[in-house]
């Protein structure tokens, strides 16, 4: 992640600088028309103030879309905590029917240890 933005941030510089470069290099003067008239501008301030706008507009959408995942992402902790929170209640009462099936078993069988082929096997049973 830090390499990511450290590699934006170059790239991000490196436009700025041959924007600067450019925008120095056309510095005459130009005559901006616009809807209630016009006006004489220097190149480099048209050409440096486009390339402002230009990150700011970017700037605003990228940000719009962090929002939009921050929220998509919070709402999605919340649901992971959740099925978590779920998850353990299901085990705690697998365990507590288990440990009840175990007592049930005792209860029938008695305390004594039974073998596996000493079980009543109720599927068995019906195919007789």
């Amino acid at each position: 992640m830090v390499v990511n933005l450290q590699l934006g941030f170059i790239i991000a510089l490196l436009f700025s600088i041959i924007i600067a470069i450019f925008a120095i290099l056309n510095n005459e003067v130009v005559t901006i028309n616009y809807l209630f008239g016009e006006a004489p501008v220097s190149l480099v301030i048209v050409i440096l103030a486009s390339a402002f706008l230009g990150a700011l507009v970017v700037g605003i959408f990228s940000l719009v879309g962090r929002v939009k995942y921050g929220f998509k992402f919070r709402d999605l902790e919340g649901k992971l905590r959740k099925m978590e929170e779920e998850l353990n209640r299901m085990k705690k009462k697998e365990e507590e029917l288990l440990d009840q099936l175990s007592h049930l078993e005792d209860q029938l069988y008695g305390e004594e240890e039974y073998t596996e082929s000493e079980f009543i096997d109720p599927l068995k049973e019906e195919e007789e």
